[in-house]
């Protein structure tokens, strides 16, 4: 065991070694909840989104991208480390004597890096798929959406409506305002305070468009 951990930690496997290392405790932490797995995939503000952009640029020219980054570093290490190995015990011991041992172990470490990638790059295609990100609908979207009244009555404090995919909505009417039950009525506004939608039937919208016209 000695002589083995003697080996990784020996260049030019420990430049693998430490960073494999890290990412092994990261995954622990990330397994039991603690540690997002896109902790490091900045997005935000202006400068994080021009951050990120230019990152995603980076990953796409090497085919590292639509994975987290975490990923990418962790399968690119995974390959740099189990070459770096072979390297060290197969092709190493052929420079003796023409590199120092330390520009041996250098050269031998960029080139584990390059041969890594396009593996990583390959091995992480299958991965994409689970990592697709699919915005989710707002309130704010279904403005515009037509739905049937399923209440008896819609006023300013109470009312339902359903739309077409069969979700259903808790609807109000403008102030002084009521529409019957079964009329085809408009999602026009969404109030936040109340999670409600303000709605019109579809000849009052018709109405309202007309007058916007002249």
């Amino acid at each position: 065991m000695e002589v083995f951990l003697e080996y990784i930690f020996s260049m030019p496997i420990v430049a693998f070694t430490i960073p494999l290392m890290i990412m092994i405790v990261f995954w622990v932490f990330a397994l039991i909840g603690m540690l997002d797995i896109e902790i490091l995939d900045f997005t935000g503000d202006a400068d994080a989104e021009s951050t990120d952009s230019t990152g995603s640029s980076f990953l796409e020219s090497l085919g590292l991208d639509g994975v987290p980054l975490t990923v990418a570093i962790t399968i690119v290490e995974i390959y740099g480390f189990a070459f770096a190995y072979l390297a060290r015990k197969f092709i190493m011991p052929l420079f003796d004597g023409v590199l120092t041992a330390t520009a041996a172990g250098f050269v031998v470490a960029v080139l584990a890096l390059v041969i890594a990638l396009p593996f990583a790059a390959y091995t992480s295609r299958p991965f994409r798929k689970i990592f697709i990100t699919h915005e989710a609908v707002t309130k704010s979207d279904l403005i515009g959406t037509y739905c049937i009244v399923t209440t008896q009555t819609v006023n300013e404090s109470f009312g339902q409506a359903r739309a077409e995919d069969g979700m259903v909505y808790s609807v109000r009417t403008a102030p002084d305002h009521q529409i019957a039950g079964g009329s085809r009525v408009v999602l026009i506004d969404f109030n936040k305070d109340n999670d409600t939608f303000t709605v019109v039937t579809e000849a009052e919208l018709m109405a309202m468009s007309s007058t916007q016209h002249i």
